[in-house]
Order: structure tokens, then C-alpha cells, then sequence
């Protein structure tokens, strides 16, 4: 049974199914571990000791590309979340839901011990660590707590992702329980469904990709979404497009005929359609960088149109310019790039139906040709 904060807490934990917490031992987050061992038997979550609490979210970070989901790490008041920090700033670059947690306090001043307590204190916490996080909360009471990982966990969660951080009052933690505390009911609070575009805009995108002597796709994160990447290779066959992997993640088979990542300046030199999936530096895609000038030279044709399939803009912050240049574009589609794919696929399969035989023809032979190109793999730049 529940008899103190740290123990609810360590229930939503359980609720919420989180496998494992990484940490380094801190005396601000006593009341968590305790409650992890004693209270949870150590079992879903499982501690795992780490020497350093960059370690500690390296390997949630690591968890979580892995499983697609959050796992949990602990950080010790100010001294550990500095530690901590170029790893949530890594999960974030990368997009990546990581659940932080973190001790501090006592906030009562009346119950810090001399100087250890206020130097390990701040006011606010987050603020250490907000520009690069989803989302920061310091809740000050048990149900106020609750919400706080409900909603940390969703947010984490929703597209596009990132790392969230919650600190707890050490008091807090310790706590007893009001009688009966009851812990939420975990199901009634699931994260957003899936980003859709609107249908309009993806069947001008099916016509275009349809119309176009020579359409590029260049991927970049979708391939976060295991069944896009199935779709992906479906577009690119029907369609017979060349695509190009941005590499931040494995979106299409690098021993596929129409694989063209390293020949990116002869391909999108002869494009006349460029559709980006969850690019994050669609502008750098599509420039080269002369040696000698340092200047940014087009690859694309001015002529050639430009659509943008991305929830980059949805997570913007002032602080880290990781939003990078801002690319024109003919179409800006916001959506999970797993759920514009399903349904431009669709469209293009209707609009593919369409054709005569002489452009479906086109388009084998255009299939065949990029199959008989060089490998870009052995190309000497």
C-alpha cells in the first residue's frame, strides 16, 4: 500500500508501464529510489545505477529510438541537471520522448539543513533546462504530481517528440499519503492521435508527384515510423522516384534500384519536384556550399516545386537555433509524415490508374535507367 508521495509517484510510474529508471544516487530524489526498491520491488521500473546523469539520460535517449517510447531518468536538484543537460539537449536535437525527473529542496526554508539544501535549490528548476525540453512542471502537491506525469508522458509522446522534465519537492516525496489517495486511471489520459493533413492539399501533392517528368523525395525522420517506410518504398515503385535518405534515420533500403543518397547534386539538379519528408534542414538539402566562397549555391532548379511534409514548426524555441534556414516551398504540409504517406499513396495509386500507357511506360523506363545509374555508394566526389 502507498504510504508516501514517493510512492505514488513510483505507482504512476508502474501505471504508465515505464521498464526502467538510469540514475545517479542524489539525496534530493531519496524518497523516489526508496520507494523504487522498497515500495515498486524494484520491478518495472528497474533502477539502473549509472556513474553520471549525462549517462543516465544518454542510455533513455538510447531506449527510447529503440522502443519508441520514454524511459525514465532521475537527475539530483541543480547539480545533477547541469550534469544531465548536454543529454537532454541531445534528445532533443534528436527528437526523442525522454521523461526526466528530478528531486530539490526542501522548498520550505524552515527544513534545509545549512548550506548543502539552499545551494542544491533553485527557483525554478526547469528554467535550467526549458529552452531545450518539451515541457517543465515543479508541482507542489500530490494530485497537482499526478498531473504532472500524465501530462509529461503525452507530451513527450506527441509528434513531434522531445524530452520532458518534472522536479519534485523532496518533501513532497516524503510526505505521508491523505488516506485513500487515489492513483488516475492511466487510460482515460492518452496521448493526441495522429496529426492527418488535410485531403485537399495531399491530392494536389499526388497530381503534382503524378505530372512531374522527374520527382525527388527526400527523407529524413520519417523513418521513425517502421510502416512508412514500407509505404515510402510503395510511392517510390508506382511512381518510379528517386529517393534520398537524410540519414537521421533508416528510411529506405540503401540496396534498393532507387536509392540514390550521395548522388544528391546530379539528382536534384534534374528535378522538377522535390517532396521532403520530415526534413529538418530543408534548405541545406537542397544548397551546396561553395569551397572557396563559403556561399550557399541552389542544387534544385528555381523552376522546380517544392513540398514539405514536416511537424518541424510545431516545436520551435528561440534559444537553440535548431530550426535551421528557412527554405521557400510551394506546399507546407503539416502532418506526421507515417500518416500524409498512407494517404498520398492512395491518391497516387488512383491517379496512376489514370494514365495512359505511354506515361506508364515513361515511367518504367525511368525506373530502369536510375537502376542502371552507378551506385552513388562508390562515387568518387
Amino acid at each position: 500500500m502507498a504510504i508516501y508521495g514517493s510512492d505514488i509517484i513510483v505507482d504512476m510510474l508502474k501505471a504508465l508501464d515505464i521498464e526502467y529508471v538510469a540514475l545517479n544516487p542524489g539525496a534530493t530524489f531519496r524518497g523516489i529510489h526508496d520507494s523504487i526498491v522498497n515500495h515498486g520491488g524494484n520491478t518495472r521500473p528497474e533502477l539502473i545505477e549509472c556513474l553520471h546523469e549525462e549517462i543516465a539520460v544518454a542510455m533513455a535517449h538510447g531506449y527510447a529510438k529503440v522502443k519508441g517510447k520514454p524511459m525514465a531518468a532521475i537527475t539530483h536538484n541543480i547539480v545533477g541537471l547541469q550534469h544531465a543537460s548536454m543529454a537532454i539537449f541531445n534528445a532533443w536535437c534528436d527528437r526523442v520522448p525522454v521523461l526526466v525527473l528530478g528531486g530539490t529542496g526542501p522548498m520550505d526554508v524552515s527544513q534545509r539543513r545549512p548550506w548543502i539544501d539552499w545551494i542544491h535549490t533553485a527557483l525554478v528548476q526547469g528554467n535550467l533546462v526549458r529552452d531545450f525540453v518539451k515541457w517543465d512542471d515543479q508541482p507542489t502537491t500530490m494530485t497537482s504530481a499526478m498531473e504532472s506525469l500524465l501530462r509529461a508522458w503525452a507530451v513527450a509522446q506527441t509528434e513531434p517528440k522531445g524530452p520532458v522534465y518534472i522536479c519534485f519537492d523532496v518533501e513532497l516525496q516524503e510526505a505521508e499519503l491523505p488516506h485513500g489517495f487515489p492513483l488516475p486511471d492511466v487510460e482515460r489520459y492518452p496521448a493526441p492521435s495522429t496529426l492527418y493533413p488535410d485531403p485537399s492539399v495531399l491530392e494536389k501533392t499526388a497530381n503534382w508527384l503524378a505530372e512531374a517528368a522527374f520527382p525527388v523525395i527526400i527523407a529524413d525522420r520519417m523513418g521513425r515510423d517502421g510502416d512508412a517506410v514500407k509505404t515510402l518504398t510503395e510511392l517510390a515503385e508506382l511512381l518510379s522516384i528517386p529517393v534520398l535518405d537524410g540519414g537521421d534515420h533508416f528510411n529506405f533500403a540503401s540496396t534498393h534500384p532507387l536509392d540514390l543518397t550521395g548522388a544528391e547534386a546530379d539528382i536534384l539538379s534534374r528535378a522538377d519536384l522535390v517532396v521532403g519528408l520530415e526534413v529538418d534542414d530543408l534548405f541545406g538539402a537542397l544548397h551546396k556550399v561553395e569551397i572557396h566562397t563559403k556561399k550557399f549555391v541552389p542544387i534544385v532548379s528555381p523552376q522546380a516545386r517544392i513540398v514539405d511534409i514536416s511537424l518541424r514548426d510545431q516545436l520551435i524555441r528561440s534559444w537553440a537555433t535548431d530550426f535551421q534556414r528557412l527554405q521557400p516551398v510551394d506546399l507546407s504540409i503539416a502532418a506526421q509524415s507515417g500518416a500524409a504517406l498512407s494517404q498520398l499513396l492512395a491518391q497516387c495509386q488512383t491517379a496512376h490508374q489514370g494514365m495512359s500507357a505511354q506515361k506508364k511506360r515513361g515511367l518504367e523506363e525511368r525506373k530502369a535507367a536510375l537502376a542502371a545509374s552507378p551506385s552513388p555508394v562508390f562515387t568518387v566526389v
